[in-house]
């Protein structure tokens, strides 16, 4: 046992020196029991310092969501215009209204989609600011931004139209006459309703 001791006074002299010779080019030396305690805190926190980048990566796509889920939320769509005038319909002033007065002050934005033509666009954009600043409860405005965005829903052609080959199909397959079970608890079948 006073071997090993010995052994470990002799490394920690030699490692007392080599710092002592060192400590010319440091203008504040350290002991090496503050070396070790660093060493230590280090190793005790390990993975915290290298994690936050990871962490930082997987919450970056979270936030670029929800900030297209409040674009796609306050997209005044084709829909909600007249067509060639680019005037608002009551679907639209109902958005507008909503918008403006209901969102939280963070999310308030109103993002017109883009008509064919610039003049049609410039006319959606237009109608907007005047609607917004027409029901603005608190007198603020929120900023108008033009964008590309489409509405959610179903891509080109879906659903089809009533005369479309899906619905006559469905049509067919729909019996006349439906059973269903009898509300008479007396006869205890099932019958034609």
């Amino acid at each position: 046992m006073s071997r090993f001791i010995s052994a470990v006074f002799a490394v920690l002299a030699g490692v007392a020196s080599a710092v002592a010779q060192d400590s010319c080019s440091d203008p504040c030396p350290r002991g090496i029991l503050e070396e070790i305690a660093d060493g230590y805190c280090e190793n005790h926190r390990w993975p915290y310092p290298y994690s936050c980048f990871d962490q930082q990566a997987v919450r970056d796509p979270f936030v670029i969501m929800v900030q297209n889920g409040w674009r796609r939320q306050n997209l005044l769509a084709d829909y909600h215009f007249l067509e060639k005038t680019g005037q608002l319909n009551e679907s639209g002033q109902t958005a507008i209204r909503r918008m403006v007065n209901e969102v939280t002050p963070q999310h308030r934005m109103i993002y017109v989609r883009r008509a064919l033509t610039t003049e049609e666009t410039a006319a959606r954009v237009a109608a907007a600011q005047q609607y917004a600043a027409k029901v603005a409860l608190d007198g603020n405005v929120p900023p108008i931004a033009e964008t590309n965005v489409r509405p959610a829903g179903y891509p080109a052609g879906w659903p089809p139209d009533r005369k479309g080959a899906v619905s006559r199909t469905f049509g067919v397959s729909v019996p006349k006459e439906m059973y269903l079970p009898d509300t008479d608890k007396q006869s205890g079948g099932g019958g034609k309703q």
